[in-house]
């Protein structure tokens, strides 16, 4: 929490002049898979998979990556039509609402930190994840890892 410097001190209250900060931290993340939009984003991928790299095999295959959570927050509408054009191109299978795309794709993604979660197989969430942007200038070798997520919890 923060306050304007000129401005009283309450005991036990947060008026007007207080802000809550939360940290911010950035990962490079892969896609796994888009979730059609609804709403305004119907006919548009939306929802975005996302996966973490698993350098050591922990998880399944090493260099495969693990599924840690999903948003939707921060894609203009810009992004949105060039996701969608995008990830049908890379498109490996699909149902009704999920388009799933080769995992080529790093995002980074804005979180306000980890959590335990028993619905993702690599037993974190992220917190708040937003995109940033998308990273052409990343392979998604050089995504973050799984163990660089899960180190979150031990901090």
């Amino acid at each position: 929490m923060v306050k304007a410097i000129g401005s009283a001190y309450a005991a036990g209250r947060r008026g007007a002049n207080w802000v809550k900060v939360k940290p911010v931290l950035t990962y490079d993340l892969v896609v796994l898979a888009c979730e059609w939009g609804s709403g305004r984003r119907t006919g548009m991928l939306s929802n975005l998979h996302l996966g973490a790299l698993d350098a050591s095999g922990e998880f399944g295959e090493p260099g495969g990556y693990v599924m840690v959570g999903k948003t939707f927050k921060g894609l203009t509408d810009e992004l949105l039509r060039w996701q969608t054009e995008k990830f049908q191109e890379l498109e490996v299978r699909r149902t009704a609402g999920t388009v799933w795309v080769e995992p080529v794709t790093v995002v980074e993604i804005a979180i306000d930190g980890v959590q335990q979660s028993p619905r993702y197989p690599g037993g974190i969430a992220l917190r708040f994840a937003r995109v940033k942007r998308y990273r052409d200038d990343k392979t998604p070798a050089e995504a973050d890892t799984i163990q660089t997520l899960r180190a979150l919890l031990r901090s």
